[in-house]
């Protein structure tokens, strides 16, 4: 937390910090959505989070999305620490902290392409429409990850308001007041959804990493062992890749 962001209304105060602390996950996305919200950025537009979108009878969470006058962006925080390892085509991701240990984590581009896909199939729009940023914590350090593109954009928080700021500057205005308001008007909902929808949210994840079955390809899982240890992967392979943690 730095003082001069703070003057900026970058990053919020200690207090503010103190009272918005929940959990190392949710006060990422609280920093990032700070960061959007504190006017400062120019142009119209509104930032919403935490939305549950349909997809496939189910649904998917998405962190923060930000319907700007010059495009709509969707935010996926991951606040870690450590060095961060991962390609694009990946499955998985790699966190290694300092003492060696190492934390696989779902790969946040593929992600934010499924929170993408959602969204553009609701509200009835071109998945180009949408620009993907995966934002990490300053704690952390992007050892090899993928280079950003005009489409995915991969950075720490405390240099996103920057690309943001230089991208909106090339930008032309794409929708106007009355559409943002049409836009938030449909998702707004989709933000205060009933506790049994966040529940079965919660069930559909825990289902999909828990269960013998392959949720790409539908055929079995069975336990290997890898270069980072013992995994699940699908008896597909190699026409299929999917591969999952195995929690200890």
């Amino acid at each position: 937390m730095g003082l001069l962001a703070i003057l900026k209304g970058e990053q919020p105060g200690l207090i503010a910090t103190l009272l918005n602390y929940k959990n190392v996950g949710q006060f990422g996305e609280y920093m990032t959505e700070y960061a959007l919200k504190n006017n400062n950025l120019k142009g119209e537009y509104i930032v919403l989070k935490n939305a549950y979108v349909p997809l496939k009878n189910k649904s998917t969470e998405i962190d923060l999305l930000m319907i700007h006058e010059k495009g709509i962006f969707v935010f996926e925080s991951k606040n870690y620490s450590g060095w961060i390892f991962g390609k694009a085509d990946d499955r998985n991701w790699v966190q290694r902290m300092a003492n060696g240990s190492k934390h696989v984590f779902y790969n946040p581009i593929k992600q934010n392409n499924t929170h993408i896909m959602a969204l553009a199939d609701y509200l009835s729009l071109p998945s180009d429409a949408f620009t993907s940023y995966i934002v990490f914590s300053e704690r952390c350090r992007l050892k090899k990850v993928p280079k950003s593109t005009q489409e995915i954009v991969i950075l720490q928080r405390n240099k996103m308001l920057k690309n943001l700021r230089k991208e909106l500057k090339k930008r032309e205005v794409i929708y106007t007041k009355e559409q943002i308001k049409e836009f938030e008007m449909k998702l707004k909902p989709l933000t205060n959804v009933s506790d049994e929808v966040k529940k079965q949210h919660i069930e559909d994840i825990k289902q999909k990493h828990d269960s013998d079955i392959c949720p790409f390809c539908g055929k079995k899982l069975i336990k290997r062992t890898g270069k980072y240890g013992q995994f699940m992967g699908c008896t597909g392979y190699p026409k299929c890749k999917y591969t999952r943690q195995i929690d200890k």
